[in-house]
């Protein structure tokens, strides 16, 4: 902002009309993965820890993405070429949705819900809000690529060693 003096006030920096949107649509999307994690919880209580777990840190990414929209924090980001396309944010969405729709309206086994989940963690918009998260705690190159590949495997490796434990995956 540039006062009437013409000196500097404090500057705000906000995203563009493009980087906010698919900044919301991510925030979506991890909200509905959480949504999804919290049923699970409900659908298998033995494995209720495991679930809401991974509930919190659905919505702590969700918090993340809200606060970097409004923050400096947008610069971290990567590069505009290196983010997922609001179509495919969308469809990842709609993707979302239909299961959490799905898995409300039918019973499902302890490893259907493993693999819904691991599918989930695979997409590309978790992939993006992982490294985001990674670029905001970040202090150097080295820490960052770290802390990226470390957020990008915790969620995946979780599930997929709950599928190991219960037989529903093997190492081949």
């Amino acid at each position: 902002m540039i006062s009437a003096d013409n000196s500097r006030e404090h500057v705000i920096f906000l995203p563009d009309m493009k980087m906010g949107k698919i900044i919301s649509g991510c925030k979506a999307v991890e909200e509905a993965v959480a949504s999804i994690y919290r049923t699970f919880a409900d659908f298998f209580p033995e494995y209720r820890t495991f679930w809401l777990d991974l509930y919190r840190d659905e919505l702590e990414h969700a918090f993340w993405l809200s606060d970097a929209n409004n923050t400096e924090a947008i610069d971290l980001l990567p590069s505009e070429d290196m983010l997922p396309s609001m179509d495919i944010i969308e469809r990842t969405l709609v993707f979302v949705r239909g299961k959490n729709q799905y898995i409300k309206t039918n019973p499902v086994s302890l490893e259907e819900a493993l693999k819904i989940a691991l599918k989930l963690e695979e997409s590309m918009v978790e992939t993006f809000t992982n490294e985001m998260t990674a670029n905001l705690f970040a202090s150097d190159y080295e820490a960052l690529s770290k802390k990226i590949i470390a957020a990008e495997k915790r969620h995946i490796n979780k599930i997929e060693d709950m599928m190991l434990s219960k037989g529903f995956l093997q190492l081949s």
